[in-house]
């Protein structure tokens, strides 16, 4: 009688089944790991929008008596720009009348789309002098027209390019001495001595000039109230009139890092 073996059985193919699970669950990680990774570069992009306020006016001089808008758009713009992640950023004037000013400069994507094999960081740090360029130049330009320092004009002015929603950041650098001087209002000549007659003038000073739309905003003051640094009374008084004007009235925050 033939006694006939079993078939040997063909171990090949689980182990090449399992080599298939192998690979397709690596391809699966794969993937995994590359959408991860599109997801994490595009959370890391800039979204902030922010504006710049360049005076122009007489007092934004270089001299004794100026508070130097230059050198304090160079000490501070890039900082600023770097430290609040501003992407889009837009650019007004101040001067004697800063909504009807022709100075102006385009808004700027601080953050560009570039390609993947590129280096992020050093885009923004070049289109940061970008902005600090145009800054001076919309200064030099502003230097140009006639004498005067329109500040709540040149608030109005980038109250334009503020992004719609309440929740929505708009960071503003405002590199001036806030010394309000323009055609029909001179803050050194109003009564500002009490509450209530800072209330009356600020009262008349928005109704004829407007209110700007800046509910939210933050506000970054630079060269605030310099011609008063040596006169204690006059400064508080000043700082009372613009916290009231600014905080109570507009609704915006105003912030002091970048104060000097």
């Amino acid at each position: 009688m033939t006694v006939h073996s079993p078939a040997p059985e063909h171990s090949g193919a689980p182990r090449r089944r399992n080599r298939r699970r192998a690979l397709s669950a690596a391809l699966v990680l794969a993937l995994a790991s590359a959408v991860t990774a599109c997801g994490s570069d595009e959370s890391s992009r800039y979204s902030r929008t922010c504006g710049v306020v360049v005076d122009g006016s007489g007092s934004a001089a270089a001299s004794r008596t100026g508070f130097d808008a230059e050198a304090k758009l160079k000490a501070t713009l890039q900082k600023f720009l770097s430290d609040n992640k501003c992407r889009k950023t837009s650019f007004a004037p101040i001067t004697k009348v800063s909504e009807a000013s022709k100075c102006q400069v385009s808004p700027l994507d601080l953050d560009p789309d570039t390609s993947k094999t590129a280096d992020r960081e050093r885009a923004r740090t070049t289109m940061r002098a970008v902005a600090l360029s145009n800054a001076l130049k919309l200064l030099r330009c502003a230097q140009k027209e006639e004498p005067g320092s329109d500040v709540l004009g040149g608030l109005s002015r980038i109250a334009l390019s503020k992004p719609s929603g309440d929740d929505v950041s708009f960071d503003v650098l405002v590199v001036s001495d806030f010394d309000q001087g323009d055609t029909d209002f001179r803050l050194g000549r109003q009564d500002l001595s009490t509450a209530a007659s800072r209330r009356t003038v600020i009262d008349g000073f928005l109704t004829s000039h407007g209110t700007p739309k800046l509910s939210g905003a933050d506000i970054y003051p630079v060269g605030y109230g310099m011609k008063y640094h040596t006169d204690t009374s006059h400064y508080e008084r000043f700082n009372a009139f613009w916290t009231e004007l600014l905080e109570g009235r507009v609704k915006a925050h105003v912030d002091t890092t970048y104060r000097r």
